[in-house]
């Protein structure tokens, strides 16, 4: 059985060796530095994010305390009667 394709491989020279180990460094070194920006960029909406989420629920609190004092109920709380059709039975004893 003879190959038809032989695949021939030679050590890359000195120069071609140096050449891509200066091409790593360099790719190494631009990954590195926009990881550093994306990076900083996610911690920043992170901060950003996280500070928005206190205001808002500093501003919901604010207003329910307001609420409570002023002797109304906050939010959308419906006040209104109603008739207790089936009472559900439980196995506890009563008292």
């Amino acid at each position: 059985m003879t190959h038809r394709y032989r695949i021939s491989y030679r050590k890359p020279g000195p120069i071609a060796q140096v050449a891509s180990f200066i091409i790593g460094i360099v790719a190494l070194g631009i990954a590195a530095f926009l990881g550093i920006f994306i990076l900083a960029a996610l911690v920043g909406l992170i901060v950003i994010g996280s500070a928005l989420l206190a205001m808002r629920l500093w501003w919901i609190r604010r207003k329910i305390e307001q609420a409570v004092r002023d002797g109304r109920s906050p939010g959308d709380v419906l006040h209104a009667e109603y008739i207790v059709i089936d009472e559900r039975k439980t196995d506890r004893p009563e008292g």
